[in-house]
């Protein structure tokens, strides 16, 4: 059977195009790492690169999701425990100025102080985060916790809702403690309008130790800096609790991103020294084809004249 000139050289023009996209296609694997470029050269394999790849993807937002709680439960933990140290030393003035050998002076001395230690107690529930959100007014980030109505009395003007944050594919996680959970609903009376009922009693000189009008507000005071210091420490432990929670969490995502990154890697990465010995061999084949393309090029009648 005879083989016509035009068959050879569009035989080898096919040659030629397909060893150059080889080629071709070789050096974009080689340039990127991949064995894998399009869905068509491994079907099951681009299938499970692109669950890992989202996998990872959900992953890492997870991470970044308890990244922001951990700053935030951190900020919130600070300002606990500030309350916490001024509330000690309300409790010592509190001991203190039910000595009944203090002077009217002493006494105001110090309802001085718990003017003093009030306003910076009433500073840290009213703190802000490096955005300007009130950290303790639950979904009101806008308004400051604790104000005052028109009467002069500390009132809440937050809510009592809590913002939830998903830290993983089947957990959330409160992200917020509002001031009305460690101040008002402690069972006893606010540690606010408590101080000020107090300051203002320390203040009056008819008023001392041992007289009803005295006694009654300093037992209360006590009562309330015990309850009030109970609640704020609840509030720290079990920022405490979340905190670990969440460290092990980043730790099990960590891994988890390690492993779906080794999936990726042993599906879709490539050996190059095998992808390098094809790139010769189909280097070499094409040399071989532009050669013998070149030569049929060239078989014509007027070629033997």
């Amino acid at each position: 059977m005879r083989v016509s000139t035009h068959n050879l050289y569009a035989s080898n023009l096919n040659s030629l195009q397909n060893s150059t996209a080889d080629i071709a296609r070789l050096n974009q694997m080689m340039a990127t790492g991949k064995s894998i470029l399009r869905p068509s050269d491994d079907p099951i394999g681009s299938v499970k690169v692109i669950s890992s790849q989202r996998d990872v993807a959900a992953t890492e937002q997870y991470l970044k999701n308890i990244g922001s709680l951990s700053s935030s439960f951190g900020r919130a933990e600070t300002n606990l425990s500030s309350m916490v140290e001024i509330e000690s030393r309300m409790r010592e003035i509190t001991l203190s100025a039910r000595n009944g050998s203090l002077s009217a002076e002493d006494r105001a001395a110090y309802a001085s102080e718990l003017e003093e230690l009030l306003e910076a107690f009433v500073g840290a529930v009213n703190a802000q985060d490096d955005a300007g959100n009130y950290i303790f007014s639950g979904n009101e980030t806008n308004t400051a916790p604790i104000g005052q109505d028109a009467s002069g009395n500390y009132i809440y003007q937050g809510d009592n809702n809590q913002r939830e944050v998903q830290t993983s594919g089947s957990s959330w996680m409160a992200a917020n403690v509002t001031a009305e959970q460690f101040l008002f609903s402690n069972g006893s009376s606010d540690i606010l309008n408590q101080t000020q009922d107090f300051i203002d009693v320390l203040k009056d000189p008819s008023l001392s130790p041992g007289e009803p009008g005295f006694d009654n507000i300093a037992n209360t005071m006590m009562d309330t800096l015990d309850d009030t210091l109970s609640s704020v420490s609840g509030a720290i432990t079990d920022i405490g609790g979340k905190q670990k929670s969440l460290m092990l969490m980043e730790e099990s995502h960590e891994e988890m991103i390690l492993f779906n990154q080794e999936v990726i890697g042993d599906t879709e990465g490539l050996d190059y020294a095998q992808a390098t010995a094809e790139f010769n061999l189909k280097l070499t084949t094409l040399k071989v084809t532009q050669q013998t393309f070149v030569q049929i090029s060239q078989l014509t009648l007027f070629n033997q004249l």
